[in-house]
C-alpha cells in the first residue's frame, strides 16, 4: 500500500513538473503570436504587454505581405532552405559514401582532412576573399556554396553506412551492382532515418542563418527573411516601412512591435510545419527489415 502511495506521489510530481515546463515553453510562443495579432490602438491601451488580444487582427501580416521587400526576402529564404538542403545533403551523402569504403586509397588522409575542417575554420576574411575572387558576392550562391558539404553530418552518415550489414552489399555486388547502383538502390533507401534527421538539421540551419547574408549580400533582392528580421529588431524605425503613417485610424494601424512579432511568427512556422512529416523517420530503423528479408 505504501508503495502504491509513493508511486502515485511520484506520478503527480512528474506530471506537475512536465506541465510547468510545458507552460514555460508555450508562454513565449503564445506571447509572440498574440503580439502579432493586435492593432496599434490596443497595443497603446494595454501598455504594450499583451498575452491574449481582445480584438485579434491580421493587419500586421497584411502590411508585411503588401511590401515587395518582405515577400522577396521570404522567397529567398524558402529557396535557400530547399535548394541549400538538397545540394548540401546530396554532396554530403556522396562524400560520406566514398569515405565509408574501406578499400578507398588514402581513406585515413581524407578522414583527417574532414576532421580538421570540423576543428578549425578557414576564417571570415579568407572566405570573403575567396567568394569575392569567384565573383559570388551579392549572389544567391554565396549563401549555398560555402556550406555545400557538412563535415559533421558527413561523419555521422559514414558511421551509419558502415553499420549496414555487409551481407546486403556483398549480395548486390555479386548481382553486378556498381557503386552508383549500390548507393542509389541499396544504401539510400535504407538510410532514410539518418537522411531525414540530418536533412532537417541542415534545413533549419539554412532557414535560420542570417550572418552570412549580412556579410556577403548588399543587394536587397537577395536578402533572406532572417536578415530582414535581424534588421527590424536592430533598428526601431525600420518597421515604419511596413506601417504607413497615412493610415490615420489607430485601429487600422499596427505598432512596430507587432510587425516584429509577425515576422518572428512567419520565420518560425515553416520549420514547425515540416518537422511532423520527418519525425516518423527518426526512430524507424528501415534497414533492420532488409536484414530479416
Amino acid at each position: 500500500m505504501k508503495m502504491l502511495r509513493d508511486e502515485r506521489a511520484y506520478q503527480v510530481v512528474s506530471y506537475a513538473v512536465i506541465a510547468l515546463l510545458s507552460l514555460a515553453s508555450a508562454y513565449p510562443i503564445i506571447y509572440v503570436l498574440s503580439m502579432s495579432l493586435v492593432s496599434e490602438q490596443e497595443w497603446v491601451q494595454r501598455s504594450g504587454f499583451i498575452f491574449l488580444p481582445y480584438r485579434p487582427t491580421l493587419l500586421a501580416y497584411e502590411r508585411l505581405f503588401s511590401g515587395s521587400v518582405f515577400t522577396g526576402a521570404l522567397k529567398v529564404s524558402v529557396m535557400r532552405a530547399v535548394i541549400g538542403t538538397a545540394f548540401t545533403l546530396t554532396m554530403t551523402l556522396i562524400a560520406a559514401y566514398v569515405v565509408s569504403r574501406k578499400h578507398l586509397v588514402g581513406r585515413k588522409l581524407f578522414l583527417l582532412l574532414i576532421l580538421i575542417t570540423i576543428l578549425f575554420s578557414s576564417g571570415l576574411i579568407p572566405t570573403y576573399l575567396v567568394l569575392k575572387n569567384l565573383h559570388l558576392l551579392d549572389t544567391f550562391w554565396s549563401l549555398i556554396i560555402p556550406g555545400l558539404v557538412d563535415s559533421w553530418s558527413l561523419l555521422v552518415l559514414k558511421q551509419f553506412f558502415e553499420g549496414i550489414p555487409k551481407e546486403i552489399e556483398e549480395s548486390a555486388e555479386i548481382d553486378g551492382a556498381g557503386d552508383w547502383t549500390l548507393l542509389s538502390r541499396i544504401i539510400l533507401p535504407m538510410s532514410k532515418p539518418a537522411l531525414a534527421a540530418i536533412g532537417l538539421f541542415i534545413a533549419v540551419a539554412h532557414w535560420n542563418s542570417w550572418f552570412d547574408a549580412f556579410i556577403y549580400i548588399n543587394n536587397p533582392h537577395w536578402m533572406p527573411l532572417q536578415l530582414i528580421m535581424r534588421n527590424m529588431f536592430a533598428n526601431a524605425n525600420i518597421g515604419s516601412n511596413f506601417n504607413p503613417t497615412s493610415v490615420l485610424n489607430p485601429a487600422q494601424r499596427v505598432s512596430t512591435e507587432s510587425l516584429k512579432m509577425a515576422v518572428a511568427v512567419i520565420g518560425t512556422v515553416p520549420i514547425l510545419l515540416v518537422y511532423p512529416f520527418l519525425q516518423k523517420h527518426f526512430t524507424k530503423g528501415m534497414y533492420l527489415g532488409a536484414v530479416k528479408g
